[in-house]
């Protein structure tokens, strides 16, 4: 049940008049007399948080001017929770919930009636002015239900991820760049020697792509495992925490970073069209594992000095736009390539003159392999709409496309490809080959000593000492022996 509150308590002092919080918050609300060493609990945290709102409620209602409708209003108040404006007679006012307390949601709406008379509205039971707070967990249980199984949504899709991302890059390593080149989108190119130079660099960057994927859903998962249960662990904010919460953030980087280099790759190839050297990697790898230790590097001296909470969980501070700056930036870049891209495969497929559905068709394919890569859907849905049920929509659609991002990109450049597809058929229809042949010679081998046998056994039955079929017993010798060597490779 949620409590009500005193609407008379903004007449008076700030801390006087915080206990007049009725007696079923007292749990919540921490009492204890103030020692020499305070601990800090989450009962405190809560009071406090509820007092800092209680002193810019009251800052702001002495800043701002006196109501000059006509007419008759509600004053302005404090009713223990949330600051209220001055309301017109006969309206319904509201405001998101608070978010002191872990089962109040904050996009939901609380609300307070001020009636025709001029006065608020008063709870016909205790006779005291009432906030109507109810909606605000009225969802908690689905709530926690829904954050269950993001939670684990989370997991599974990085452990995915990883595992697809480790056959992909052992794909990659082990056949050769000619029979392995992962060429999503198709160049005018046809020189054999620049194809496959063009495709052993382009395999690097994705091997370098695919290592930042696994790393990035490594450290996710033990930051899922290890901090985010175990609040025993944040109370304690060990240094190993926080470390692990830095190599976190600093993968996140390189994740959207090597997107933005092969972003950049990309646009070379098809845009610039570059083809006649290779191009130089080491700006690749600059960019990718070592640009993001910049913006990491920052946010953990700044987090250090201006929001050292523990294990640096929090996300209420400006100080992750740090990291998540240009990471914005990288995807941004991303959207402006796609585009670029996207408009040239258009022009080049308008100009071999070919069917209308069919050059739009392979545009959109190109575009559709092209999303995963670059990351362009945190660019195209970066907004989580209030409405609960378009909410909870968007959740799973977010997790999906972050969490099994690994999962996709290697399912669409690795498993799906067609050149990976071919080679991994060459190297099945090969090994088939081979061991079929070895069990050939195997059985011929065991044939050939069974019929060697034999024809050590043969004439004692077939030569009986009649010199008119000594000639004819002998060529019987000599056939018998071919056909049971036939007869052992047709049986093998």
């Amino acid at each position: 049940m949620i409590p009500s509150f005193n609407g008379q308590t903004a007449q008076n002092g700030i801390i006087k008049k915080m206990p007049r919080i009725v007696p079923s918050l007292s749990s919540t609300v921490n009492y204890t007399d103030p020692t020499l060493e305070p601990v800090v609990t989450e009962n405190s945290v809560i009071r406090q948080k509820i007092i800092d709102s209680q002193f810019k409620c009251y800052e702001r209602m002495n800043r701002a001017p006196p109501y000059k409708k006509k007419g008759l209003f509600c004053n302005r108040t404090w009713d223990g929770w949330l600051c209220w404006d001055d309301t017109p007679a006969g309206r319904l006012t509201a405001q998101n919930c608070p978010d002191y307390f872990p089962d109040f949601d904050p996009t939901e709406r609380a609300s307070k009636y001020c009636d025709e008379t001029g006065n608020w509205f008063r709870h016909p039971e205790s006779n005291r002015t009432w906030s109507n707070y109810t909606l605000c967990n009225s969802f908690t249980s689905e709530k926690l239900k829904m954050a269950f199984i993001l939670y684990y949504m989370a997991i599974v899709g990085h452990a995915l991820s990883i595992t697809s991302l480790l056959i992909s890059l052992a794909i990659f390593f082990y056949f050769k760049p000619s029979q392995a080149g992962v060429d999503a989108i198709v160049t005018a190119n046809t020189e054999g020697q620049i194809r496959r130079s063009l495709s052993c660099q382009r395999i690097t960057l994705h091997k370098n792509l695919f290592c930042s994927y696994v790393l990035n859903s490594m450290f996710t998962i033990a930051h899922l495992i290890a901090v985010v249960p175990n609040p025993s662990l944040v109370k304690r904010d060990p240094v190993s925490c926080k470390v692990l919460q830095f190599f976190h953030q600093y993968m996140l980087g390189c994740n959207y970073f090597w997107m933005l280099c092969e972003g950049i790759y990309l646009h070379t190839l098809i845009v610039v069209a570059v083809f006649a050297e290779e191009q130089r990697l080491h700006w690749y790898y600059l960019l990718g594992w070592g640009f993001p230790l910049v913006p990491a590097s920052i946010h953990a001296v700044a987090r250090a000095r201006y929001f050292n909470d523990n294990c640096w969980m929090s996300v209420d501070t400006h100080l992750l736009y740090i990291v998540h700056g240009p990471v914005m930036a990288a995807l941004l870049v991303n959207f402006f390539f796609l585009l670029n891209i996207v408009r040239v495969l258009v022009t080049k497929l308008r100009d071999t003159h070919r069917a209308e559905s069919n050059m739009y068709m392979k545009a959109v394919r190109a575009t559709l392999i092209l999303v995963p890569l670059l990351g362009i859907q945190f660019v195209i849905i970066p907004w989580r709409p209030e409405n609960r049920l378009a909410g909870e929509i968007y959740d799973y659609i977010m997790h999906i496309l972050m969490h099994y991002q690994g999962l996709l990109v290697a399912t669409i450049f690795c498993f799906f490809n067609g050149e990976v597809q071919g080679a991994l058929k060459r190297q099945w229809t090969q090994y088939k080959t081979q061991w079929g042949q070895r069990r050939r010679e195997h059985c011929s081998t065991r044939s050939t000593s069974y019929t060697a046998t034999s024809i050590t056994e043969v004439p004692v039955y077939l030569y009986h000492h009649d010199p008119n079929n000594e000639q004819l017993n002998g060529r019987y010798v000599e056939d018998s022996e071919l056909v049971a060597l036939k007869s052992g490779e047709t049986s093998a």
